[in-house]
């Protein structure tokens, strides 16, 4: 029997296109999307959507490619932002939600996940990705003062301070020009996918493992694991 998993998702792109399928096969999944992008034919080449979708919202186009009940699931067709929390989108971040997963791929909606994400006290992973590098990581409040740098202005001071792309290397407007790889958005993914699965799949808060994963990072020639341990 599958476990139980609320997640909020931030971002219905490239790298949610290949994690959603992967944790709908490994939890029993309840999901809020927020995306307000709607696919473009140029998309087609990295992210996992059908021709069909095309000049479709993305969210709606996921949830319906992965038969998500209406019961399981949510679109919410908005970008995300730190106000939002003062509207009744706060109740997707509230006791049924597990974890918050940030698959944007620019820091202002980065900086809004990590504000959700203190102020609700919720367990948060981001994901990231540029052309062929991949990146996901782990971070929760309530192991900051004993870690300090698994908080991820310590550790990667241009998601405060940019508005710019990725924690790995911010590019900006050449996200467009080089495109993320297929392969990178999947990495990307699969890194997610085992962090929630490392954190969550025996139960929030019944591990004391210090050498537990907080982030992946990888490149065509290497990857590198960092623990909690690590953070200390």
């Amino acid at each position: 029997m599958k476990q139980k998993l609320n997640a909020t998702i931030i971002g219905a792109g490239g790298v949610t296109s290949y994690l959603l399928p992967a944790l709908k096969r490994s939890f029993d999944l309840n999901v809020v999307l927020f995306d307000a992008d709607k696919l473009e034919t140029h998309n087609l080449d990295r992210q996992l959507f059908r021709n069909s979708d095309i000049g479709k919202y993305k969210a709606d186009a996921l949830l319906k490619a992965n038969v998500f009940r209406k019961s399981e699931a949510v679109a919410v067709t908005s970008y995300f932002e730190e106000d939002l929390l003062d509207t009744e989108y706060r109740l997707y971040f509230g006791k049924n939600c597990d974890v918050i997963i940030c698959a944007a791929d620019n820091h202002p909606a980065r900086r809004a996940a990590i504000y959700a994400a203190n102020e609700m006290n919720k367990p948060l992973i981001i994901a990231a990705n540029e052309f062929s590098t991949s990146q996901a990581f782990f971070y929760d409040k309530q192991y900051a003062l004993e870690y300090q740098k698994i908080d991820p202005y310590v550790r990667y001071p241009e998601i405060e301070e940019s508005n710019e792309g990725s924690p790995i290397r911010c590019q900006g407007e050449a996200l467009e020009s080089t495109p993320q790889l297929a392969i990178a958005n999947q990495v990307a993914a699969s890194f997610a996918n085992y962090l929630v699965w490392a954190w969550f799949c025996e139960g929030y808060g019944n591990t004391s493992d210090t050498f537990n994963p907080i982030e992946f990072q990888s490149t065509f020639s290497r990857m590198e694991t960092i623990t909690l341990a690590d953070c200390a």
